[in-house]
């Protein structure tokens, strides 16, 4: 021990050392003793922090799993936020007026004056009034003035954007349905031309589509309704805080998406704070306080650090499972998701029922919400768990460990990143439950005619044969956990010559995530015309099953 605090306070081997006594100690494992050492994560005003002289090459980040070594990229946005004036503070002195769109001006200015009619800044000119909020600066050494960097992206041109910005790029896109093939049915971009591209422009296109059809029961408020709820400020607040925080500098810009019972949001740089933190709420430090404090002067955004507390009261209210937030690394990218399935939803509920049988009863409730995540989400991690209970990490590894014991739980790879999935039994019982699964009844099932009710002995019996054989035909893909492409083809391939299969059927059949799958194999197959919807004509028809080419004549 003592070797080891010799080393990482030597400013020779390490930059700096941010341990402290005790996040180090010794335990006993088997009889053995065992230095434990628990590596905080550095704040940003530390980062990065390296082995040797050079950050460029001796910077390491942990990943669940293992350290690997960071990109010059990535250590260029470490340094980077490691300053205390903000990014978007930033003068450009070569940038005027002439590259803000004037009508992104305007309405800005008018919501402003009609949110604050008393405010003096509404009788100002409009270089000072943009010097007010922000959006114009002066560089004091030389007395140059310029846009600033949150002035230019709130209300500028997209051509002058990316002009100093050739990585910004904006993108909202939704679909009803989750069925293989559907393409977008809405998509937002910043760089079509046919408007401004700004994040001022940005928020109104897309806070419009993310609300519209919300299915939420409206509010009284004395005798009037109020059809403006918490779901639609949590959403509002979701948008200005993916703006606010994102690193601009970054990959593969900013992404907004709407699906039928989520609803995502994406944007490149991590967090400038512990993500357990920022879950927790109260500390907030946005890495664009200034676009930030633009919306907030027209009644956008909540105080700093408040922002993720309320998107979880506004999901609490509705027993909706609760707010996702996850980072991501190479390229670095926050992602924010939001889904609106219930916290326990009864088909779930039902599912562990029919397979559990007795042995339900015996579940804690916990263990309950673990399970029924893991069905919904096709995995749960320790980290996701936490934001779904009260519980500490070490609480919920035990949770995990035991479950994994009764064989519900198989565990994917090691450390905090370890993902958790419905061991094979779940699968194997279920597919034989018709109430449950509609792989033994088929997609047209709920057909009826003359001879409907003749089925018999007969039937069943082919049934029981139809679900043996597509077991034997999926085998492999159950057991490993990779599969050559051209291998998971000629699986779903001959599944799907047996009978139509959906989405849903096929995912549990083979093991695998829907999402992936449809993406991945489905999409293709069916562009490649190896496939065929068993209904054409209605994409997203809500019993949408696929089936090979022979069996889509013989239908």
């Amino acid at each position: 021990v003592k070797d080891f605090w010799d080393g990482i306070n030597n400013p020779q081997r390490i930059s700096k050392n941010i341990l402290v006594d005790r996040n180090v100690e010794i335990i006993e494992v088997d009889g053995k003793e065992i230095v434990k050492i628990y590596v905080p994560r550095a704040s940003r005003e530390d980062k990065p922090i390296y082995i040797g002289h050079n950050p460029f090459t001796g910077t390491y980040r942990r990943n669940y799993e293992g350290d690997y070594k960071c990109t010059k990229e990535e250590v260029q946005r470490m340094i980077a936020d490691q300053s205390p004036i903000p990014q978007d503070s930033k003068v450009l002195p070569n940038y005027g007026l002439n590259d803000l769109n004037m009508e992104s001006v305007r309405s800005y200015r008018n919501r402003f004056s009609s949110l604050k009619p008393d405010h003096p800044w509404n009788g100002l000119e409009l270089k000072e009034f943009l010097y007010k909020i922000g959006a114009l600066g002066r560089l004091r050494e030389t007395n140059e003035e310029g846009l600033t960097l949150a002035g230019l992206l709130m209300f500028g041109e997209e051509r002058s954007i990316t002009e100093y910005l050739p990585q910004y790029f904006l993108e909202y896109r939704e679909k009803s349905l989750d069925v293989p093939g559907e393409r977008w049915t809405d998509r937002i971009i910043s760089s079509d031309g046919t408007w401004s591209g700004n994040l001022y422009d940005f928020y109104f296109k897309v806070i419009r589509r993310l609300t519209d059809d919300l299915n939420i029961p409206f509010q009284m408020e004395g005798l009037f309704r109020k059809d403006d709820t918490r779901v639609h400020a949590a959403l509002r607040e979701a948008l200005v805080n993916t703006l606010a925080h994102a690193d601009y500098y970054g990959q593969r810009g900013i992404v907004i998406e709407k699906e039928k019972m989520l609803f995502r949001f994406s944007n490149p740089g991590v967090l400038r704070i512990p993500l357990q933190q920022a879950l927790k709420g109260g500390i907030s430090d946005p890495r664009n306080p200034t676009i930030f404090k633009m919306f907030m002067l027209i009644g956008l955004g909540e105080r700093a650090g408040s922002g993720i507390e309320n998107i979880h009261l506004a999901w609490k209210e509705q027993h909706w499972t609760a707010p996702e937030l996850i980072e991501e690394f190479q390229p670095d990218r926050t992602i924010l998701t939001l889904r609106t399935t219930s916290l326990l939803p009864q088909e779930s509920v039902d599912f562990l029922k029919a397979v559990l049988g007795k042995h339900y009863k015996f579940l804690t409730n916990d263990e309950v919400l673990i399970l029924v995540t893991a069905h919904q989400e096709n995995y749960v991690t320790n980290t996701r768990l936490q934001s779904l209970t009260d519980k500490k990490s070490d609480e919920i590894s035990k949770l995990l460990s035991v479950l994994v014991e009764k064989g519900y739980l198989e565990p994917n790879g090691q450390g905090r990143g370890t993902k958790y999935t419905l061991t094979e039994m779940f699968y194997q019982k279920s597919i034989g439950n018709s109430r449950y699964n509609r792989i033994s009844s088929g997609p047209s099932a709920n057909n009826s005619g003359p001879n409907a009710a003749n089925s018999g002995p007969n039937e069943n019996e082919q049934t029981k044969d139809h679900e043996k054989v597509l077991l034997d035909i999926s085998e492999l893909a159950r057991k490993k956990k990779r599969l050559h492409p051209s291998e998971m083809d000629e699986i779903i391939l001959n599944l799907c010559a047996i009978k139509p299969l959906t989405l849903k059927e096929l995912s549990q059949l083979l093991n695998r995530q829907m999402d992936p799958l449809r993406k991945k194999y489905i999409s293709r197959l069916l562009k490649e015309g190896k496939l065929e919807p068993l209904y054409p004509e209605q994409i997203n028809h809500p019993k949408q099953a696929y089936m090979t080419r022979s069996l889509f004549n013989q239908h």
